[in-house]
């Protein structure tokens, strides 16, 4: 040792030796290098799982969401219409939300979540972003009773557009349909022709749309003639209305319908 430490003549052969070990070196180490990589790769696996589990979850969770972004948009439409119809009316005015909507067919009533803590009157005008849609007939501390145009015990002024012509529009029982009363045969109304609120009786704002005439039968026979008209307010779809407030003057007017009564707007 002492001879090869001072004149390093086994180096050859040391190199020689480690060469021919190396690739030893490198086969004894394939198992655990093995073991290692499957380990790393099952946990691999496991992890992808975990992760693609958590993404469909994630996708479950957006689509959910996606729902209710649809449902605000559509809410955020009405309410800009409403904005719109707000313009429109001079005096207070207060958007409220439609609760409740009567089970039995044969009565077209509906409950919005405004009352008498909120100065709700009975007989007050609702309207929705595209006409008028009743009036309030009950009124408690935080909700209030709205009876739709379409009942039929409701009844509203109205006038034809185009010429001024005045009648009366009644409810008929069925969503969406009004009936004219004490229309002459000769009188100048035609299919198409939109119906305004008159503002007669100062309960409904003037100018107003309330109904399309849909068909006119006219018998000669007869004094009056039989006219249908489809209302403008959206009745079924509706989910905000917009309470108007009428002057001053006009509140110090008896509102208030008799019970078991009819209606009137007049």
């Amino acid at each position: 040792m002492f001879v090869d430490h001072r004149g390093q003549h086994l180096n050859s052969l040391r190199n020689l030796l480690a060469t021919l070990v190396t690739p030893l070196v490198y086969i004894a180490d394939i198992p655990g290098d093995f073991a290692l990589w499957g380990g790393e790769r099952i946990r691999s696996r496991g992890e992808l799982f975990e992760e693609n589990e958590s993404l469909k979850d994630e996708v479950f969770v957006l689509r959910t969401q996606l729902q209710k972004l649809v449902a605000l948009k559509a809410e955020n439409a009405q309410l800009r219409n409403l904005l719109g119809t707000e313009q429109k009316v001079e005096g207070r005015r207060l958007v409220a939300e439609i609760i409740n909507v009567a089970p039995d067919p044969a009565t077209h009533e509906i409950v919005i979540n405004k009352g008498a803590n909120d100065d709700v009157f009975i007989g007050q005008a609702v309207l929705d972003a595209n006409g008028v849609m009743g009036q309030v007939t009950e009124v408690s501390s935080l909700t209030s009773r709205v009876l739709l145009l379409t009942d039929p015990r409701h009844a509203i002024p109205v006038r034809v557009e185009r010429n001024g012509e005045r009648s009366i529009a009644v409810g008929t029982g069925q969503l969406n349909n009004l009936n004219l009363q004490y229309v002459r045969n000769t009188a100048d109304i035609r299919v198409g022709d939109l119906l305004l609120s008159s503002g007669i009786g100062e309960r409904f704002p003037d100018g107003y749309p309330v109904a399309t005439v849909v068909n006119i039968q006219r018998d000669p026979g007869a004094p009056y003639a039989s006219i249908e008209a489809s209302t403008e307010a959206h009745l079924a779809r509706s989910g905000q209305v917009l309470l108007v407030w009428p002057d001053q003057e006009q509140r110090r007017q008896p509102q208030v319908p008799e019970e078991n009564s009819e209606v009137e707007a007049l």
